[in-house]
């Protein structure tokens, strides 16, 4: 196909310079799959080699970038080739077409219109005809609009990847790259996902230890002294995943147990689309907002059963303030108890043992922030426990006993859904009523109508069946017990046979109380069931 080229370009400027040349390909993945064989690396190279062996110019070096999107020019190859660009060993850059160079027409223009030109380099597209050092060259005129068609092109792209992305994740399929610590994907099914059992016990253990009231630091410590893989140590010894950081240190560490510990797959919750590209054409991911990211309830096998995993939430919550060091002791109650003043209590340590209570403000400003407490530490686990006994086996019915008015976990994840399926179905009213008007203005066909229509009448319907399966899941709320209400009476029942709180039933008390408020000696108790007053 070289031949149809070899003479486009003009002669006067072969004789007078001597031409040192750099062929660049370059192949996204997004390309590779779009178009013919033609586009292929190997294919570039020969069609390029054979132009530049025909006219007698000097190959300096070929650049490829395999795999990289014309969006971003941060491409090793092409970063390679500037340098030498730089350091002055080449002066003719060429490619099969401007596209190759780069699809974002801000920076394609700008090496095109700046670069080259300051650096005295002459750029030829072939197949687009375009030539810089060719002042006659009426093609170069229609550089800046070939640059933005080509970027039209890229966008068209991402907006298809992002289509099928959603598609695919709204229909349950497992689109992430690699699944969380405790989770593989179904070598028959790659959209499936099932239990990794080599280490499933790990995550359980990390739950169940954070549970008992033992800190991240603990854990953390814990695993390390068993010498047992970490997630990322474990995914690289049995994937395929790359960690380019060669100086990385393979150990335990709070990010990663937190990580853990707040994920919802481990209760079979499928969640996706968690964070998304800013556009197109940069690479950095923000964080999508809660309403817009997909979430698929019991989509897989559960490592986590969901009453021990909403507890484990609620003491993050609570215990934000946790020690850093394994020497520190953490109060029974930490995160739970509050000054009347609104700030957070802590406690005076006497020979490694709690002695009594402090307002973090009034230790921190003095006085004239709020007044000294003089509740025990003893007299306040004492009036806590007290409090819980005399409350669940006076006011608790167990027949009528309610959870807090606050939704559970299980109907904020539908309302969630509830959002997104009516999004979907407006978003769908809206494209119906565009493709009424194409048909009418005669930008589309009638069969184009016809299919058309009848596809996203099918996807409209299958909003509203959604949507009428949560209302109805939403109205048997109110007739029958909760899941988290039959949870709540379970612990109540534990409660009532206790005499203390200790570690082994902390986790009960966080279930049950939402906040205590100190006022000197005095309590006051905010529970999460209904206390009559």
């Amino acid at each position: 196909m070289y031949e149809l080229y070899s003479n486009c370009f003009n002669a006067t400027l072969q004789t007078t310079i001597i031409w040192r040349v750099a062929i660049y390909v370059r192949l996204s993945r997004e390309d590779e799959n779009d178009k013919e064989q033609s586009e292929s690396i190997e294919n570039q190279i020969n069609f390029l080699k054979a132009i530049v062996s025909n006219k007698g110019w000097v190959l300096v070096d070929i650049y490829k970038d395999d795999g990289y999107t014309g969006t971003n020019f941060d491409r090793p190859d092409f970063q390679r080739m500037l340098n030498d660009i730089e350091l002055g060993k080449i002066n003719l850059v060429i490619t099969k077409d401007l596209s190759r160079l780069g699809r974002d027409y801000i920076e394609t223009g700008r090496y095109v219109e700046k670069y080259f030109p300051a650096m005295n380099v002459r750029y030829i597209a072939v197949t687009d005809n375009i030539d810089t050092f060719d002042k006659k060259n009426s093609n170069n005129d229609m550089t800046p609009f070939k640059s933005v068609i080509n970027d039209m092109y890229a966008k068209d792209i991402s907006k298809k990847v992002r289509t099928a992305m959603m598609t695919k994740a709204t229909q349950g399929d497992c689109i992430k790259a690699f699944l969380p610590y405790g989770y593989k994907k179904d070598p028959n099914d790659k959209n499936n996902v099932l239990i990794d059992a080599n280490v499933a016990d790990t995550v359980k253990l990390i739950f169940d230890l954070y549970k008992s009231g033992k800190s991240k630091k603990e854990i953390v410590d814990y695993l390390n002294d068993l010498e047992i893989k970490t997630p990322l140590k474990y995914k690289h010894d049995t994937t395929n995943y790359y960690n380019p950081n060669k100086n990385f240190t393979y150990k335990w560490n709070n990010t990663v147990i937190n990580k853990i510990l707040r994920d919802r797959i481990y209760v079979g919750d499928l969640v996706q689309l968690k964070y998304t590209k800013v556009n197109y054409k940069v690479n950095k991911m923000v964080k999508t907002p809660l309403e817009e990211q997909v979430v698929i309830m019991n989509n897989h096998p559960a490592i986590v059963d969901r009453a021990t995993f909403e507890t484990v939430q609620e003491m993050l919550v609570k215990q934000t303030n946790e020690w850093n060091y394994s020497d520190r002791k953490r109060h029974l109650l930490a995160g739970l108890v509050f000054c009347k003043c609104g700030s957070r209590i802590t406690y005076n340590l006497n020979h490694g043992k709690f002695s009594r209570c402090l307002c973090s403000s009034y230790k921190k400003y003095g006085k004239k922030f709020c007044t000294n407490v003089h509740l025990k530490e003893e007299e306040l686990l004492q009036l806590v426990s007290e409090s819980l006994k005399e409350n669940i086996s006076k006011y608790l019915d167990m027949d009528e006993l309610k959870y807090d008015k606050t939704l559970s976990k299980n109907e904020t994840d539908d309302k969630k859904e509830m959002i997104y399926w009516n999004k979907k179905k407006e978003s769908i009213d809206k494209i119906i009523a565009g493709l009424y008007e194409d048909k009418i203005s005669g930008v589309i066909g009638i069969d184009t109508f016809k299919n058309l229509i009848r596809k996203y009448e099918d996807d409209k319907k299958e909003c509203i069946a959604k949507l009428k399966l949560l209302e109805d899941k939403k109205n048997n709320i109110v007739s029958k017990p909760t899941t988290d209400e039959k949870q709540i009476k379970d612990i109540a029942k534990k409660l009532l046979t206790f005499d203390e709180i200790n570690e082994e039933n902390k986790s009960l008390v966080f279930k049950l109380i939402d906040k205590i408020v100190v006022d000197d000696k005095n309590i006051s108790i905010k529970y999460k069931f209904e206390v009559p007053t």
